[in-house]
């Protein structure tokens, strides 16, 4: 190949991974994560200064400082409350999309089935969240499989019932959103149902699943601190484990209390004595909390959905 043919040919090529890098650490990065942090860095500014400009007493509506002094005060008690939350939150969220897509798995192979239920999984959904805890609790206190622990099972099963839904609905409409073409082509080839569903129904869903992952991400956070606040105890079989492995004094608060209360609870009591920066500072751990779960699952996107990424 003459040198000047060789040259044009790398001249075409070469450009293909310097365009990918620049996408990645040039102006795309900028719009995927400049813009975000500057105006969270925005609305922290504000939370800081305006109720100090509008003369709104700490009492009523502490600021960025006073919340995040109130956090290092009682992170002994926060940092307990937090990881109660998150065990009920998680359970809720995995038992609560593991239902969804075994149900929208029924309704794809069963179109009598889904017009049976779906309307009822939407008279559900339209329940009020608060409501569910104490129905839950009521509930749960007659079944012998949960009654030593009827308030952690209420809480997890709120978790449970806002997280389904979505998934519900968007793994009904995946299921069914599959290339009419290679269906008909492995129905010639004689796949069983099952290939088609390994093979053709569910990777054709993974979109619409993690979609749905997204958004139950933070509402099972939701879902476990309307529970908590309404009936107290939570979930906490991993403050056990830690508290059997010494790492109580490591990670600066008690892994294993005693009332077992979670966020919800936590910010009732502190709401009660008038801890307004305590309250906050719930808010405040419970939010970085849930964000950082997103931040996972839109991690977990770009790994098993790369082709939804453009990845």
């Amino acid at each position: 190949m003459p040198d000047q043919t060789r040259s044009e040919a790398i001249a075409k090529t070469w450009p293909a991974t310097p365009s990918s890098v620049r996408h990645q650490f040039g102006p795309g990065l900028v719009a995927t994560y400049g813009l975000p942090a500057v105006v969270i860095a925005l609305f922290l500014l504000l939370w800081q200064v305006l109720p100090g400009l509008f003369g709104v007493p700490a009492y009523d509506l502490p600021n960025l400082g006073s919340t995040l002094s109130g956090l290092q005060q009682d992170w002994p008690d926060i940092g307990t409350a937090l990881m109660v939350t998150l065990q009920d939150a998680l359970a809720g969220f995995l038992l609560g999309n593991v239902l969804a897509v075994m149900g929208a798995t029924a309704f794809a192979y069963s179109p009598a089935l889904e017009r049976a239920f779906y309307p009822i999984a939407i008279i559900v959904q339209t329940i009020p969240v608060i409501v569910y805890a104490p129905l839950l609790d009521i509930l749960f206190f007659k079944l012998p499989l949960v009654r030593s622990a009827p308030e952690a099972a209420s809480i997890v099963g709120v978790s449970v019932l806002i997280s389904f839904f979505p998934t519900l609905v968007n793994m009904t409409v995946g299921f069914k959103a599959i290339d009419p073409q290679i269906h008909e082509l492995m129905r010639l080839l004689n796949a069983s149902r099952t290939q088609i569903f390994c093979k053709l129904r569910f990777p054709s869903a993974m979109p619409f699943l993690f979609s749905s992952l997204k958004i139950t991400s933070t509402l099972a956070f939701v879902g476990a601190v309307v529970g908590e606040y309404m009936v107290g105890g939570g979930f906490n079989p991993l403050g056990h484990a830690l508290s059997s492995a010494g790492l109580q004094s490591f990670l600066g608060f008690q892994t294993n209390p005693a009332n077992g209360a979670g966020i919800g609870y936590q910010m009732f009591t502190f709401y009660a004595r008038l801890d307004k920066p305590g309250m906050f500072a719930d808010v405040l751990a419970v939010s970085v909390m849930s964000t950082l779960f997103f931040g996972l699952m839109v991690v977990a996107e770009r790994v098993f959905v790369p082709w939804r990424t453009g990845e």
